[in-house]
């Protein structure tokens, strides 16, 4: 398997601690059949400003740890970026990190409280320069769990989605497990990541998961997500998801808060 969504390089953001705990977070992994990893450190404005030449000498040194301690996982740079209108100018001048620095696939974090109105245009124009968005965690945003056709709109325009692999497996909200269910059944969720941040909650693991996703789409779904879809994008290839069917909106009265941020299909 294939993981595209990691903190585990030390002492960047959240995620792993130290080098003891990086360790020990890729030996799990391999344990449980991941064969290769993306680290995907936070980059947001003011609070973790990890660029590329702040996380390539790391990931260097991680490499050499896990061959010195003949740990047979292969590594690849990363990041997880905040959403910035200044994200394509900041690509283009090689401050920030794409998927395995190849300049195509960019992991985009959107915020919580709120969306940008004109948030289409700005992933249009960053097509429009070579680059192709993947939505990290979908199902754990709570606006798109209030607008699906918001994000069926955004799959059908061909960009691509994660969801977390603790999200099927009861770690957060049972609201979240649902809808992460109902984001495989109707194809709009493409690849499966751990987004691993230690040892003990979202662990660097994907097995369990995947077995949920058998369960609920087949084996050919979740072979697509935790391999198929990811290898290709980790190798900076087109890919041609499955056509999305659509989600009907949330019939749960809206608050204060939905309404105030309500967004147009």
């Amino acid at each position: 398997m294939i993981d595209l969504h990691c903190h585990i390089l030390p002492g960047l953001d959240d995620g792993a601690k130290d080098w003891d705990q990086s360790l020990a977070m890729a030996q799990m992994a391999v344990d449980d059949g991941i064969t290769d990893m993306v680290c995907t450190p936070h980059w947001v404005p003011g609070k973790y400003e990890n660029s590329r030449s702040e996380i390539l000498p790391c990931l260097d040194c991680f490499r050499d740890s896990i061959l010195a301690a003949s740990i047979k996982l292969h590594l690849y740079p990363g990041a997880e970026l905040r959403l910035d209108l200044t994200l394509p100018q900041r690509i283009k001048a090689g401050e920030l990190l794409t998927i395995n620095d190849g300049g195509k696939y960019v992991l985009i974090e959107l915020p919580d409280e709120s969306l940008p109105e004109h948030l289409d245009e700005f992933f249009w124009g960053m097509e429009m320069q070579g680059m192709k968005p993947i939505i990290s965690h979908v199902e754990r945003n709570a606006i798109l769990r209030q607008h699906p056709n918001l994000l069926f709109q955004w799959v059908e325009r061909g960009y691509l989605t994660q969801i977390t692999a603790a999200s099927l497996l009861d770690e957060f909200s049972e609201e979240i497990r649902q809808f992460s269910i109902q984001l495989i059944e109707h194809r709009l969720a493409h690849m499966l990541v751990s987004d691993a941040h230690g040892l003990k909650t979202r662990k660097p693991k994907l097995s369990e998961a995947r077995k949920v996703i058998e369960g609920i789409a087949g084996a050919e779904v979740a072979r697509l997500m935790t391999y198929e879809t990811p290898k290709r994008v980790l190798e900076g290839k087109y890919v041609d998801p499955l056509e999305p069917l659509p989600l009907r909106r949330s019939t749960r009265k809206r608050s204060f808060f939905d309404r105030l941020f309500m967004l147009r299909p």
